[in-house]
C-alpha cells in the first residue's frame, strides 16, 4: 500500500512537471532566430552572417505570423531609424523610433490569444538595421501564405522615398509606408523593393544615382555582379528632376543608360515605367521622356506622368495617394492580370475630371491633412453628421483664414497648358455661423514653372446662417497648367461643404446654384477622353454647344493623322465616340476637334 502510494506520488509529480513544462512553453516567450524559414524578409537584406541579417534600404520589412498574445523584436543599427508596425493588417498611427544600440522592442502585447500577423517596415534610410530575432508570448510562429504573385521594384529620388511625408510644408521626417510606392503596392496586392534617396540623379559616377542603386545592396557600395534575387514584373523609375541643369540630350542619354542597365540585370520581360511629374519646371523631363520610349523602341517601356500639385519640393501623404492612384491606373491599363485587389490607404488625392478631391471633406490622411492646404493653419474639420450639408464632415474658417487646393488646369492629367478662355465653375455649400458673415472663392493660375501663381480672380458672397449653394466662375488665360482655388472667410466665422468644380456651367445644366455671383460664361465645345491613358480602346466624349459640322481626328507625335473618327454634321449635345486603337503603337496621341469654327486639342496616351 505504501509502495503503491509512493508510486502514485511519483507519477503525479511527473505529470505535474510535464504540465508545467507545457504550460510554460505555451505561455512564456518563445525565441525565434533570424534563420527560421517562416520569417519573410522583403527588400535587399544581407545574409552573409545568417545569425544577424541586416538591411539599409527603406521600405524593407520583416513579416511573420505568430500564435500567442504578444511579440517583441531584437534589433540594433548604425543610426536611429523609424519603423512602422502593422499588426493583423492594421498600421499603428505613430511611427516607432529604434536607437542604434541593441535593444528589445515590444511590438504587441495583450492580444487575444490566437493567430496574428506582424509586419515591421523600415520607414527611413539612415544606415544599416541589424536583426537578432523575435520573442513570441505563446506558441511561436507559423508558415505564412505564399508570397504575392506580383513584384514591383522602385528606383528614384526623394519623391519616391516619402521625404517630408508627414508635413504639407516640406518639413519633418520621411515616411516610406505612406509614400506612393508602398501605397500602390498594397492596392495591387504585390511585393516591393524600394531603392530611392533624396537628391538622386539618373546616372553618374557617384553613389547617389539610379545607375548605382541598381547594383547596390546598401547604397554605399556598388558591384556590377550584384543581384538581389528579386525578380520584378514591373520596374518604376521616378527620377530625372535632379538632373535638370544638364542638356536635354544628356538627360535623355541618362534615361537610356538606366534602361540598358535594368535590362542587363532583369532581362527584357519586366515592364519599365518612367514616371515623372509635370508643371514644376519648364525644362522638366516630362517634356521628352516619351521621346526616350520612341527612340528605344522597347515594347515593355512606358511613361507615366502626374501633375505636381503642391507648392513645395515634397508632397505629403495626401499627394502621394494621388500619385499612387495615377500609377495604379497606368499599371492596370498595361496588363489585364494586374488589377487592384485592395482599397487605397488614403482617398485619391488628385481631383479628377476638372473637379476637386475630397470636396465634402469626408476623408483624411493619417497625419491629419485632408487635401485642402494648410490643415495646420487654423481650419477646423468638423465631424457632425446632423449639421453637415453633405456627408458627415464640413470645414470651419475664422475671419481671414483660408484653404486652397490645386488642380490640373486642363483636367486630362497630361502635360499641357490652357489655350485661354477655359471657364471653371466652382460651387459650394456655404453658411455663416452668425449674421453678416462674408466669404470669397479665389482662383489664381500658374504656368509650367512652380511658384508663378498670379492673375487672381475672386468672387465675394454675403451669407445667411443656412446652407445655401453659391457658384463662382473664373476664366483662364492662355498658358496655364495649374489652378489654385481658395476658400476664404472674409468676415465672421464661415463654414464650407460640398465644394465642386466643373467646366460646365451649372445654370446651363440645371445642377446646383441657389445663388450665383460673377459673370458666368455659357458652356462651350468640350472634348474629354476616358480612360486616359488607355489600352486598345477609349471613349471620346464630345460636348457641342450648337449644331455644327464636326471633324475629329487623331494625330501622332509627329503630326501625322492616324485615324479619322468623325466627319459629319452633328446636333448640339453630348456624344460618345469609341476610338479603337489596337493597330497603333504605344505612345502619345493628339485628338483634334474642329467644330463651330474653333479647334480643340486633347492629349491622350495609348499603352499596350
Amino acid at each position: 500500500m505504501k509502495k503503491g502510494n509512493q508510486m502514485m506520488d511519483s507519477r503525479t509529480r511527473l505529470s505535474l512537471l510535464i504540465f508545467l513544462f507545457l504550460w510554460t512553453n505555451h505561455s512564456g516567450a518563445v525565441e525565434i532566430l533570424p534563420t527560421n524559414s517562416d520569417i519573410r524578409y522583403t527588400g535587399r537584406w544581407n545574409f552573409d552572417d545568417l545569425s544577424i541579417p541586416w538591411v539599409s534600404w527603406q521600405g524593407s520589412s520583416i513579416i511573420v505570423e505568430f500564435e500567442g498574445t504578444g511579440i517583441s523584436i531584437d534589433m540594433s543599427g548604425t543610426r536611429t531609424e523609424q519603423y512602422r508596425v502593422i499588426i493583423d493588417g492594421e498600421p499603428e498611427n505613430d511611427r516607432r523610433y529604434f536607437s542604434s544600440s541593441r535593444d528589445t522592442y515590444i511590438m504587441a502585447e495583450g492580444l487575444a490569444n490566437g493567430i496574428h500577423t506582424l509586419e515591421i517596415m523600415k520607414e527611413t534610410f539612415n544606415g544599416r538595421s541589424y536583426f537578432y530575432g523575435l520573442n513570441v508570448t505563446g506558441n511561436g510562429i507559423l508558415p505564412l501564405p505564399d508570397r504575392p504573385a506580383l513584384r514591383i521594384e522602385f528606383f528614384g529620388d526623394s519623391n519616391m522615398n516619402g521625404s517630408s511625408n508627414y508635413s504639407e510644408k516640406n518639413s519633418g521626417d520621411m515616411g516610406t509606408y505612406y509614400a506612393f510606392p508602398a501605397m500602390v503596392t498594397r492596392m495591387l496586392g504585390a511585393e516591393m523593393n524600394n531603392q530611392s534617396v533624396g537628391g538622386a540623379q539618373l546616372y553618374g559616377t557617384g553613389d547617389n544615382c539610379v545607375g548605382s542603386f541598381i547594383f547596390s545592396e546598401d547604397y554605399y557600395t556598388q558591384d556590377p555582379d550584384y543581384r538581389s534575387g528579386f525578380d520584378p514584373h514591373i520596374i518604376v523609375v521616378n527620377a530625372g528632376a535632379n538632373d535638370i541643369g544638364n542638356s536635354k540630350s544628356v538627360i535623355k542619354q541618362r534615361y537610356k543608360n538606366v534602361v540598358a542597365d535594368l535590362r542587363t540585370v532583369y532581362g527584357d520581360t519586366p515592364q519599365i515605367i518612367l514616371m515623372n511629374s509635370y508643371s514644376w519646371d519648364v525644362n522638366e523631363p516630362a517634356n521628352y521622356t516619351h521621346e526616350v520610349v520612341a527612340e528605344l523602341g522597347d515594347p515593355n517601356l512606358s511613361v507615366c506622368l502626374f501633375p505636381w500639385l503642391w507648392e513645395q519640393w515634397h508632397g505629403c501623404q495626401w499627394d502621394h495617394s494621388g500619385e499612387a492612384h495615377v500609377l495604379l491606373d497606368h499599371i492596370t491599363a498595361l496588363n489585364p492580370d494586374w488589377t487592384q485587389v485592395n482599397p487605397g490607404d488614403i482617398f485619391d488625392g488628385f481631383g479628377r475630371n476638372s473637379d476637386f478631391a475630397n470636396g465634402s471633406f469626408e476623408h483624411a490622411a493619417s497625419f491629419g491633412g485632408f487635401g485642402w492646404r494648410y490643415h495646420e493653419d487654423g481650419v477646423e474639420r468638423i465631424h457632425d453628421p446632423n449639421r453637415a450639408a453633405n456627408g458627415e464632415y464640413y470645414i470651419r474658417l475664422q475671419a481671414g483664414e483660408k484653404v486652397h487646393q490645386p488642380t490640373d488646369a486642363t483636367g486630362d492629367f497630361l502635360p499641357g497648358a490652357t489655350v485661354g478662355g477655359e471657364t471653371y465653375f466652382i460651387t459650394a455649400k456655404i453658411r455663416g455661423v452668425s449674421e453678416g458673415a462674408q466669404a470669397q472663392i479665389i482662383t489664381d493660375f500658374q504656368g509650367q514653372q512652380i511658384w508663378t501663381r498670379g492673375n487672381a480672380q475672386s468672387t465675394p458672397f454675403s451669407l445667411t446662417t443656412e446652407w445655401e449653394t453659391y457658384t463662382a466662375s473664373a476664366v483662364a488665360p492662355a498658358g496655364i497648367w495649374i489652378l489654385f482655388n481658395t476658400l476664404q472667410a472674409v468676415t465672421g466665422t464661415v463654414e464650407f461643404d460640398a465644394v465642386s468644380m466643373s467646366n460646365i456651367d451649372p445654370e446651363v445644366t440645371g445642377v446646383g446654384g441657389d445663388k450665383t455671383t460673377g459673370s458666368l460664361k455659357q458652356a462651350k465645345d468640350e472634348i474629354q477622353v476616358y480612360p486616359n491613358p488607355f489600352n486598345q480602346s477609349t471613349t471620346v466624349a464630345l460636348h457641342l454647344k450648337s449644331n455644327s459640322e464636326v471633324r475629329l481626328d487623331a494625330y501622332n507625335i509627329y503630326g501625322q493623322k492616324v485615324t479619322e473618327l468623325v466627319n459629319r454634321d452633328m446636333d448640339a449635345g453630348t456624344f460618345n465616340v469609341n476610338w479603337g486603337a489596337k493597330d497603333l503603337p504605344s505612345g502619345m496621341y493628339f485628338l483634334v476637334l474642329e467644330a463651330n469654327s474653333t479647334f480643340l486639342t486633347k492629349k491622350t496616351t495609348l499603352l499596350k
